[in-house]
Order: structure tokens, then C-alpha cells, then sequence
């Protein structure tokens, strides 16, 4: 071999440390996958239908569909959820660059550690294994901070966040008023304390972060008028949010005190005016079908009801947010799940070779509850001890990066939180799939400080092995 030849021949040493770090990522999806692994297949949720096949009631964000459409290319279900466990592994990956340190020796360790805990005690592995755009809730967290705080995200890097940022954000109806709500805040707070830098990088920084929130939420307009179901960013999003007014009672008060004005179709269901969300949207209820095609009164008594209400509309969303914060029982899609005929018809439709295991799997046989249960305690005590612990960490540490995180994940929660429970409801799923944020908080604090007390040790002066193995 000449001189030439081996100069452009890669180190042997550079090609094992790729090779490693593949399998070590590898290993990682591996583990966010073991509730998928242990079901026999892909968990399903009565919501599944709705958004694996778009345009059908109620009207589901369409990013979803294309994401499944592309990953699975129309063959199974398992591409789906292994494409979601990948997009998870490389932005936890990304993450602990940033907060923990770009040494790859200590990236091999953290990351693994990190799935590991996140795997064991939190709701991440049931989400990723979920066929829903759940998991994509706490993606749209991180992205959104790295894309803010990192302001060392090489381009390529950078330019991948922001694809995954826009995935993650047109997946879900919900995720991009609380990415934005989010991101708001969080610019205004750098940009007062000065933390946003040069003029230059603050122009990055908008640029990366705002005109990917601008693209998705055009975006999907244009894609829910490709359906039929107008220019518009949520076509069911009024119809949720009368529901939740039904629900708090003031949209019957509204209608009790005003129809005797107003010649509404509602008028005629006063002695029968749904009491709960669940009865108006999901039970058939004639008040819903007769408003079918009647855009204009939901619109007149859903802003007549708030308007009309404002200060009790407030005073419910405050003590709806503070019941959906505690709200985070992991396997709410398992205990609730209520319409297997209808998804049996679309994975049977969408993924005919995914139909045999699909109905061997142990969720549709009713035998995935008790795993579900037994995870909702674990994963519920994990996250409110992993808050505490975190608490004590940023008060009695001055671990910037890692303090910044906690902060705003702990923002995170509370957006999410509200947005969900003001304009839905409340329900577990909501909470529950950016629970996990907290034991990612805290494994961050934990591998962080066991990642400086090795590096001082590695550079004391006094003989004796380094804390990690090489």
C-alpha cells in the first residue's frame, strides 16, 4: 500500500469509535422500545384511526399521517414507532452534548445511562412505542431549547433539530401554540438578561426558531384545505373548546340566559345540554349532529360564553391547569382505550401483514392493563421525586446550562398544562407524555456532576485511576 493510499485509508481507532457509538445509539432505541416488544406489537390508542388516516371526525392535525405515511412506507406499524425511538435518541444525544459536554468518552456514558433511567421509570418508552404523535410533545421541548440556548449547534446539526422541530410540531394540534407560547418566553427572558448575544446570533436564533413555527402552522393549514376541511390551522379545535364549556357548565348558563334572545338550534337541547366532554363529542349526542354544518353558531356561543363568562372562564383554566399538572398516569391510552373495531379496520386497511400481530398483541387481548397500572405508580412517584431533587440540585448548585434546563422544562409543563386543559380538558395522556421531562432534569444534574468529579480526578495531581474507566 503506498504512502498516499494510507493517508486516506481512516484510522483504524476512528472506525472502532464509530462502529461503538452506532451500536450504543443502537442500543438506546432498543431500550425505548420494550413496551412495543413486550405488547407484540405497537400500542394503539382509540384516537390511532383518526390520525394514521386524516379527514375523518374528529379532525386530526395532518403531519401524523405524512410522518407515518413516509416512515412506515405503508408496510408496518414497527417503522413507525422505530423511526420515532431513532428521533428520540438523536435529540437526547444532541441534548447531552450540550448540557453535559461534547467529550465522547462521557456522551457514551451519559446517553445509555440517561434512556436507561428514562426507559425504566418514565411514560417515554410507552409513548414511542405509541401509535400516536404524543411522544413528539417533549421532542418539541428539547428542540426548542437547544435551538435557543446552543449557541455552539454546528449547521448540520442545527439544521436537523429544526427538521425535527417541525415534525414534531405539525404532528399534533396542540404543540404549536405551546411551542410558540414557549418559545416566547423563553426569547424574551435571554434577550432581557442579555443572554442572546450579538445581533448576528440573535438573528440566528429567531430565524432557526420562529420561521419553522410560521412553516408548520401554514403548513398544516394547507393541508387540512387539501382535505376539504378549509384554511385552517385546527378545523376541530372550536368544537373541542365548546366541549370543555359544556363541561365547566358555562355554555349551558350562556344558552340559559340568552336564548330566549337569540334563535339558536341549541335552544331546542336546553333540557338536555350535554354535562360532560366525553358525552358531546363521543357519545352521539343529537345537540352535536344537529350543529353539524353550523360553524356559525359554534362560533357565536363559544365567544359568546367566554366573553360572557370571562372571569369564571379564567378561574376554571387556572384550577384546570393545576389539576392537569398532577395529572400524569402513564398508560392512559391502555386504560381508556375504547374503539379496537375501529382501529382493527384501519391497521387492517393500512398495515394488512401488521393485522395478524396486531390481534395477538397483549394489548387487544386485555392483557397489557396491569403493566400499565403498575408503570402509571412507578413513573408518577419517579417524576415528583425527580422535581424535589432537582429543586434542591439548582438551589444549591450553580450549574448554569443544567439550571436553565430544569427551568425550562419546569416552564414547559406549565404551558403545556394550560393550553391542554384550557382548550380540551383534562386528561392523563396530556401530562403524562411530557412527564418524563423531570428524570431526564435530573439525569442530567446527576451525570453532569459525576462527569466533573471525573474530570477532576483525572486532573489531580495525586496518583490513582481515573473515576471512569477509559
Amino acid at each position: 500500500m503506498t504512502s498516499v493510499e494510507q493517508s486516506l485509508k481512516p484510522p483504524r481507532n476512528s472506525v472502532i469509535l464509530v462502529i461503538r457509538a452506532l451500536l450504543i445509539r443502537a442500543a438506546a432505541v432498543g431500550m425505548l422500545l420494550w413496551v412495543a416488544a413486550f405488547n407484540g406489537y405497537p400500542i394503539v390508542f382509540s384516537d390511532t384511526g383518526s390520525y394514521i388516516v386524516p379527514g375523518r371526525w374528529p379532525y386530526r392535525a395532518p403531519g401524523y399521517s405524512v410522518f407515518t405515511r413516509l416512515t412506515s412506507m405503508g408496510i408496518s406499524g414497527w417503522f413507525i414507532v422505530v423511526a420515532q425511538a431513532i428521533i428520540v435518541v438523536y435529540v437526547l444525544d444532541e441534548t447531552c452534548e450540550y448540557l453535559i459536554g461534547s467529550k465522547q468518552r462521557y456522551r457514551e456514558l451519559s446517553l445509555p445511562a440517561t434512556v436507561s433511567l428514562l426507559a425504566a421509570y418514565t411514560s417515554l418508552p410507552w409513548l414511542v412505542s405509541l401509535l400516536m404523535p404524543d411522544v413528539f410533545a417533549g421532542i418539541v421541548f428539547l428542540c426548542s431549547f437547544l435551538l435557543i440556548f446552543n449557541d455552539q449547534l454546528r449547521l448540520k446539526n442545527r439544521m436537523a433539530v429544526i427538521a425535527i422541530l417541525m415534525i414534531a410540531t405539525g404532528s399534533h394540534s396542540s404543540l404549536l401554540p405551546i411551542a410558540a407560547a414557549f418559545v416566547t418566553v423563553l426569547i424574551l427572558v435571554r434577550f432581557i438578561s442579555g443572554q442572546l448575544g450579538t445581533a448576528a446570533l440573535r438573528k440566528v436564533v429567531l430565524v432557526s426558531i420562529v420561521a419553522p413555527l410560521v412553516a408548520v402552522g401554514l403548513g398544516t393549514a394547507t393541508l387540512n384545505y387539501g382535505l376539504g376541511q378549509g384554511f385552517k390551522y385546527s378545523p376541530s379545535g372550536r368544537l373541542f373548546l365548546l366541549s370543555r364549556l359544556f363541561a365547566d357548565g358555562l355554555a349551558s348558563d350562556y344558552l340559559h340566559d340568552n336564548c330566549p334572545e337569540q334563535p339558536l338550534i341549541a335552544c331546542r337541547y336546553l333540557s338536555s345540554l350535554p354535562l360532560t366532554q366525553t358525552e358531546f363529542l363521543f357519545r352521539n349526542h343529537p345537540l352535536l349532529n344537529a350543529l353539524e354544518g353550523h360553524e356559525d353558531e359554534i362560533d357565536a356561543i363559544v365567544h359568546g360564553t367566554l366573553f360572557g363568562y370571562k372571569r369564571r372562564f379564567i378561574t376554571s383554566s387556572i384550577k384546570a391547569t393545576f389539576v392537569q399538572l398532577a395529572a400524569l398516569r402513564t398508560g392512559d391510552e391502555v386504560r381508556s382505550y375504547a374503539a379496537r373495531t375501529w382501529n382493527s379496520a384501519v391497521i387492517e386497511h393500512v398495515f394488512h401483514r401488521d393485522f395478524p400481530a396486531f390481534q395477538q398483541s397483549r394489548e387487544s387481548r386485555n392483557h397489557l392493563l396491569p403493566l400499565a397500572d403498575a408503570g402509571a405508580s412507578i413513573d408518577t412517584v419517579a417524576f415528583w421525586l425527580s422535581v424535589i431533587v432537582c429543586v434542591v440540585f439548582a438551589w444549591t448548585n450553580r450549574r448554569g446550562r443544567r439550571n436553565d434546563f430544569f427551568y425550562s422544562a419546569l416552564l414547559f409543563l406549565l404551558i403545556n398544562a394550560a393550553v391542554c386543559a384550557t382548550f380540551s380538558g383534562v386528561y392523563d395522556r396530556y401530562q403524562s407524555r411530557v412527564a418524563w421531562l423531570g428524570p431526564l432534569c435530573l439525569a442530567m444534574y446527576v451525570c453532569s456532576l459525576m462527569c466533573s468529579s471525573s474530570e477532576a480526578c483525572e486532573t489531580s495531581l495525586a496518583p490513582g485511576p481515573t473515576c471512569f474507566p477509559s
